[in-house]
């Protein structure tokens, strides 16, 4: 009954809770970031630019993968069963500044909430100046979201409004960065 988008979904243990959907408005959201400065993420809106969220954790293996690929390059990404070639734009669209692309960590290796130290180790492992990793320290970004996998990317257009909206994978996302999906029209 307090869902605010009619968007109500059932949980796997009874009841319903509230979930975001295309066109939704992003929160706002103010988190450290791998230089020990307070972002405000709405800072990306208004610039013409897609800004593409990635929701992850320290400890996971493909979102470690993802962010190996986007630094360097690493092809370990690529040997997944769901990689497609096409998705290799994505990481120029990132190298050039197409795009936005945010990493955003709610839990260090040790599964403890992140914090500066957690998105300062990712980024001396994973450096790329392109792209600013925040600390979801209260998991903020954690209850909206409601993942159910990780890497969760989703993209947001310049008014921070949901292009799509998944709870796992990057699929979807990339699918739509590459161009094998039609960018979805908001209302």
């Amino acid at each position: 009954s307090d869902c605010i988008n009619s968007n109500c979904k059932k949980g796997l243990r009874g009841g319903s809770y509230c979930t975001p959907k295309q066109g939704d408005l992003f929160p706002h959201f103010i988190a450290v970031d791998q230089h020990g400065e307070s972002v405000d993420i709405y800072d990306f809106s208004m610039n013409d630019k897609m800004i593409v969220v990635e929701f992850g954790a320290a400890w996971c293996a493909p979102c470690n993968h993802l962010s190996s690929w986007i630094s360097s390059g690493d092809t370990t990404l690529k040997k997944n069963r769901w990689w497609k070639d096409e998705y290799s734009v994505v990481k120029d669209m990132i190298d050039n500044g197409d795009i936005f692309f945010i990493t955003i960590l709610y839990q260090d290796p040790m599964r403890e909430p992140a914090n500066y130290d957690t998105v300062y180790d990712w980024h001396e492992k994973y450096p790329k100046k392109q792209v600013p990793i925040l600390a979801d320290e209260y998991a903020d970004i954690h209850q909206w979201i409601k993942p159910t996998g990780y890497p969760c990317i989703n993209i947001l257009d310049q008014n921070m409004r949901l292009i799509n909206f998944t709870t796992r994978g990057l699929g979807e996302a990339f699918d739509i960065l590459s161009g094998l999906q039609p960018i979805p029209m908001l209302d």
